[in-house]
């Protein structure tokens, strides 16, 4: 595959979150805006990312982001099977989150986690009239497309005082962006960001 630069170009991009009880053929969403095409699945099980990443790469996606809850293991793998064909991403936390994000983590473990986030950059996008929810039995995930990293602070404060408990950044954040919206958020909230960022890396 030819090298190209993934900043300010259209790029096709999917995430891949656990959602509680999903089927990843039943589950799935398509956008298209002018940074690209962005496909979320969502899957019941961590050990399906790998047949779905597959899927998605054979479909075109660029760029793979795996959500803080799948297990580092399964990027590892899904690396191993896409080879060279799409870069893959895994949310993580900072310090600054890690006794949130634990505290997250337990709470969905017995079944009652507060509300989730996940902001995605997308050029053109409406953070009001385009956000959408999925709801997988006790698991409330909200997606918020922004058309920038500004809106994207503005949304984070909104959902820290709505009584969210975690955002997740999606779609090329700048590490400075994802830094403004963790100060934003003020430790009220945990927030995890992508393993590398798009002005950062070349496919």
């Amino acid at each position: 595959m030819q090298s190209k630069k993934l900043n300010n170009q259209r790029i096709n991009k999917a995430i891949i979150y656990e959602g509680y009880g999903a089927k990843p053929n039943e589950t799935k969403f398509v956008r298209e805006s002018s940074s690209g095409r962005s496909t979320i699945v969502a899957i019941g099980n961590p050990s399906e990312s790998v047949a779905v990443a597959i899927e998605l790469v054979n479909e075109g996606v660029e760029l793979i982001e795996l959500r803080g809850y799948i297990p580092l293991i399964w990027k590892v793998k899904i690396i191993e099977a896409v080879g060279k064909k799409a870069k893959v991403s895994s949310v993580t936390f900072g310090i600054e989150s890690l006794l949130l994000a634990a505290a997250f983590s337990k709470s969905y473990d017995e079944g009652n986690p507060p509300r989730e986030a996940y902001i995605i950059l997308e050029d053109g996008s409406n953070a009001v009239t385009d956000r959408f929810e999925k709801i997988f039995d006790f698991q409330h995930t909200t997606f918020i497309p922004v058309p920038n990293e500004t809106t994207a602070v503005k949304v984070a404060t909104e959902l820290t005082e709505s009584g969210y408990g975690l955002i997740e950044l999606y779609g090329g954040f700048t590490t400075a962006g994802a830094a403004k919206v963790i100060e934003a958020v003020a430790g009220r909230l945990s927030v995890g960001i992508g393993s590398f960022t798009l002005h950062e890396t070349a496919l």
